[in-house]
């Protein structure tokens, strides 16, 4: 980045804290865009190249270790991308203007106009923060910048949540209340452990009992949902498993989420359906939830979901941050050559920690048979792992927790701001 022209003091914030300089800036020579100002409305325009690649800086002191909510309005024009043709970003420098860190403002595809504001903690060792603002990547485009604001805050509250995963085979049911006993007696024994949320595996009403499953199917809410809400509502934790929906003329492999009050927060219908499932009758649901809950921002998954790369996706991108699933298995978790269908732990962890780096996302997975369910932090760190021989098994995750790499920002926000959205379709 090379420094174009300085303007010492020479804008007025909205904010508490006001500027201490107003510069022009370029990503290299050659790649300057056309800067211009009206009052305190700055204006970069692209200088007809493709690479284009400048704008404008905003200097305002701070202290490290301090938070500090930033934001500024804009609008563009003749962009294909916001988050491509508009950077915004905070630079975090010292007093002789070295960078420290830095973090993003838009971290996903965003409207031709509107304001991006967020929240950041200041570096330590960094006493000014740099918003450096304009056009990039295009050879058309046009964007208009209000002075940005900034201003002290408190810090976010840590949210650490302990998340648990209960297993159990049903050993010869006879009906669904032998499975509904079962599983209420496992969610009461997970409940001595103090978790907020408790994870369950796939179709646990309807294990173990004759297929198709869609024959014991059950209605949500009914008599047997009724008393997984009474055991949530008991222990003050939320429940969530898979189970056979009767909707009427359809069945759906229907994911169930009870909150800490006993009430159904949310139901999500299986969107993506092994084959077997299609051909005795069960229907795809048509929707990739977002829910707010109690420990966050959750998504659902069952079993074949997991396979594809949108139902993770998706989510995360809509700002998930904790990903249920509930799976019997997965074909590609096997053993490929020496011994076909035979579950592989090595490839299993490679599945479920690539979903949760990939995507960063808590991956909270209850496997049928146990072993394989496990808690995955959004760094791919397994933090509980069930190698078969528990029944329950749980991890205290601060959700909160802002990774941050060795080149800067945050490892959530380079997973969205760094893409390139208007190329994907």
């Amino acid at each position: 980045m090379i420094v174009l022209q300085s303007f010492e003091g020479d804008i007025d914030s909205p904010g508490p804290v006001q500027p201490t300089g107003l510069r022009t800036w370029a990503a290299r020579e050659g790649l300057e865009a056309n800067t211009s100002r009206v009052g305190d409305t700055l204006v970069a325009e692209s200088s007809v190249s493709p690479g284009c690649f400048g704008g404008w800086d905003v200097v305002f002191p701070v202290e490290g270790g301090r938070h500090y909510r930033v934001g500024i309005d804009y609008r563009a024009e003749k962009m294909a991308s916001i988050l491509d043709g508009v950077p915004i970003f905070v630079f975090w420098t010292d007093d002789e203007d070295e960078r420290v860190d830095y973090d993003y403002l838009l971290i996903h595809e965003a409207p031709a106009e509107g304001r991006a504001e967020r929240v950041f903690r200041c570096p330590d060792g960094a006493t000014r923060a740099v918003l450096r603002f304009g056009v990039r990547w295009t050879a058309t485009g046009r964007a208009e910048f209000s002075a940005p604001a900034i201003e002290p805050t408190e810090a976010p509250p840590r949210r650490v949540h302990r998340l648990s995963v209960a297993c159990a085979e049903p050993q010869k049911p006879q009906s669904v209340a032998d499975n509904v006993a079962l599983f209420t007696d496992l969610a009461r024994e997970a409940a001595v452990l103090n978790p907020d949320l408790v994870l369950m595996p796939e179709v646990i009403l309807q294990l173990g009992l004759p297929t198709p499953y869609y024959k014991h199917a059950c209605r949500i809410p009914g008599p047997e949902t009724d008393a997984f809400a009474q055991v949530a509502a008991e222990h003050e934790m939320m429940i969530a498993f898979s189970m056979m929906e009767d909707a009427g003329d359809l069945y759906f492999n229907t994911m169930v989420l009870f909150g800490p009050d006993g009430e159904i927060i949310a139901t999500y219908r299986k969107t993506h359906l092994a084959v077997t499932e299609g051909w005795e009758g069960t229907s795809p649901g048509d929707e990739l939830p977002v829910i707010e809950t109690p420990v966050g921002r959750v998504a659902t998954t069952i079993c074949k979901d997991s396979s594809i790369l949108e139902s993770s996706r998706c989510p995360a991108m809509r700002g998930a941050e904790i990903m249920l699933l509930s799976i019997m298995g997965d074909h590609r978790a096997v053993q490929w050559q020496w011994a076909p269908g035979t579950f592989s732990p090595d490839r299993w962890k490679v599945i479920m920690r690539a979903r949760a780096i990939e995507n960063h996302l808590w991956m909270v997975v209850a496997r049928n048979r146990a072993e394989g369910s496990c808690i995955i932090s959004p760094s791919g760190d397994i933090l509980a792992w069930n190698d078969g021989r528990q029944r329950v098994i749980m991890a205290d995750c601060d959700i909160s927790e802002e990774l941050r790499t060795f080149r800067g920002s945050t490892f959530r926000d380079s997973t969205w701001a760094e893409r390139r959205p208007q190329l994907y379709d």
